[in-house]
């Protein structure tokens, strides 16, 4: 494919640098361990893609080559994708990028009641990209042909069994039947999209192919409304749910984990003329019962808390007549794009939903092979700056997810890695190094709390600000604060006692310091631990030493905090004393008076 047209404008000098400044990335990338010897292993998830029909893996516009190529190019000190690609079907070799040296595995004609394809323990998340409605995959190891219209009960189990030992999920369609084979069974998934028409009447259908109610959210990029707008630099708008953290009147705003990168919520997905559509379970009390006794569909807590359920938290909009080249023009309306399960609350999987697989296909991505190669709709988000941006936001997405719906030892092995990064960053270890020999028990708060509130800037600009706030919510739950966290935690599910209980507080404190102090004393905490380390050591280090260090880091700046809280309230009490007084001696007057 010819270089994009936004390199035009540089200089040969400034192209040489560019040129430069990529190898050097790529440098770092594949050889880390050899350039930054004192970092820890990253992270090893195990990742599952598994397509069916006219899906793949390959470079094709229905290919998902690109997305795959996203994960295998996350440049992180704290996690490494490990890839096995599936396919439903006998597909060929590049469909499922055999020989490509960086594929754990690839499988075709792939069974999920095949113990050689898949088992609780091989992977650590699954992802399902579905088209099929209808398969024909012969006769089972038991001798039971296999269903037409969905997978197998063994299968069904086998994936339930996967979940609700902590495996994550994300499964997808697109419009109308589109990947019910796959995935419209699965616990969970199932209540979580529409994985059917609403109506056989296309003029109500939600999702219909060509209705004036199916899901359009093409935007017009050149003249008039056409198909291929899809394929253009120009994504949809969306409109993630925002998270609140109430401190009386003093409140911050968060979009879910999946929604928020290094430059903020994200807020564009690529477009499409017919999405499916996300939803919440109608009935949130179903059981599921594949050969294994009958289960909740969604447990409660684990704590004793508010039962975690599926929601919403994106809204994709149609707008008013695009007709996408012949269709039916559309009625404004807005629809849910994407939902989300935190299962990890209820000592199960986390579930993520997408209202279509467009928003992963080559096609919606990198352009349309079928469009001439001087048109920008055979670049897709390549073809200009403003897209290339919208690019990025968008697999941050992808990467979001794959690591949101982790298991937890997965996202504590993440974020071991990511303190430990923070010590050997170079804004931070500039802050640390200013008191060198002061050990954290005698470190002033001040300094404590400057050093962290470096340290979350910095993952904040690296991970995002959400992933900065989760860390450090793991990292309080080791001193077992609970109760704070539902004060600091957006994400934390409270019912609305708690909730009127939290927003009858004047807001004489802000809290926010509390996250800043308790990173920082990690992060001195490590430091001091373990001085200069060696890749010897550091070949060697075990979870269990990190997080006693880390433990033992946070609480101590936690209780030096919460002595630094009482000597301000004292001081303020103080201050507010002679005004007590005053207000005693004029009451003690006016009294006088009436006398």
């Amino acid at each position: 494919m010819p270089t994009p047209h936004t390199r035009d404008h540089l200089t040969p000098d400034n192209l040489k640098l560019l040129d430069i400044l990529h190898e050097r990335d790529l440098k770092i990338r594949d050889n880390l361990r050899d350039q930054i010897p004192i970092l820890l292993r990253p992270c090893t998830i195990r990742v599952l893609l598994v397509a069916d029909g006219g899906l793949d893996f390959s470079a094709n516009n229905f290919g998902l080559r690109t997305f795959v190529e996203t994960l295998l190019s996350t440049t992180g000190f704290h996690a490494r994708f490990q890839i096995t690609l599936g396919h439903i079907d006998n597909v060929g070799d590049d469909a499922v990028m055999v020989g490509d040296s960086r594929i754990a595995r690839s499988i075709k004609q792939f069974k999920f009641d095949d113990p050689s394809h898949f088992s609780s323990g091989t992977y650590d998340q699954v992802w399902l990209f579905g088209i099929s409605t209808v398969y024909s995959r012969g006769t089972a190891s038991d001798g039971q042909p296999y269903p037409s219209d969905r997978l197998s009960d063994r299968e069904l189990r086998a994936i339930s069994d996967f979940m609700n030992a902590g495996g994550g999920l994300f499964a997808t369609g697109d419009h109308g039947l589109l990947g019910t084979c796959l995935s419209s069974r699965i616990p969970r998934a199932r209540s979580m999209r529409l994985w059917a028409n609403t109506s056989g009447d296309d003029s109500t259908n939600e999702v219909s192919m060509g209705g004036p109610r199916r899901n359009d959210t093409n935007r017009i990029g050149d003249t008039g409304s056409q198909f291929e707008d899809q394929s253009d630099d120009i994504p949809q708008a969306i409109s993630p749910k925002m998270y609140h953290r109430y401190w009386g009147i003093w409140v911050s705003s968060f979009p879910h984990p999946l929604l928020c990168g290094p430059r903020g919520a994200i807020r564009v997905m690529p477009d499409h003329p017919h999405e499916g559509q996300c939803i919440e379970p109608l009935d949130p009390n179903l059981n599921f019962n594949f050969g294994g006794g009958a289960k909740p569909e969604y447990p409660a807590s684990t704590s004793g808390g508010v039962r975690p359920l599926p929601e919403i938290i994106s809204w994709s909009t149609v707008l008013s007549g695009t007709t996408s080249g012949i269709k039916a023009p559309t009625q404004p309306h807005s629809f849910g794009g994407i939902s989300a399960y935190d299962g990890h609350r209820a000592g199960v999987g986390r579930v993520v939903t997408d209202a279509t697989w467009h928003h992963f296909v080559n096609v919606n991505l990198v352009g349309d092979l079928g469009m001439p190669v001087g048109d920008p709709k055979h670049f897709g988000f390549l073809a200009s700056a403003q897209g290339q941006a919208h690019f990025e936001e968008i697999k941050a997405y992808y990467r979001n997810i794959a690591i949101w719906i982790s298991p937890p030892s997965l996202i504590a092995c993440m974020n071991r890695r990511l303190v430990w990064w923070l010590v050997w960053n170079e804004r931070v270890m500039e802050a640390t190094l200013t008191t060198p020999n002061i050990r954290l028990k005698l470190m002033p708060i001040s300094v404590i709390w400057q050093i962290g509130k470096h340290a979350r800037d910095v993952l904040g600009r690296y991970a995002g600000r959400c992933q900065s706030n989760s860390l450090v919510y793991w990292l309080l739950e080791a001193v077992a604060v609970a109760k704070l966290r539902k004060s600091l935690d957006p994400w934390s599910p409270v019912d609305d006692k708690e909730r009127a209980e939290l927003a009858d507080q004047l807001p004489w404190s802000d809290l926010e310091p509390l996250l800043d102090v308790a990173l920082g004393g990690a992060v001195v905490a490590l430091r001091e631990a373990f001085g200069e380390p060696t890749p010897k050591l550091t070949a060697t280090l075990d979870d269990q030493t990190i997080d006693k260090v880390l433990t033992d880091g946070v609480r101590t700046a936690y209780d030096l905090s919460i002595r630094s809280l009482a000597s301000s309230i004292s001081q303020v009490t103080t201050q507010v004393a002679p005004i007590k007084t005053t207000a005693r001696k004029a009451r003690k007057v006016a009294k006088r008076k009436r006398r």
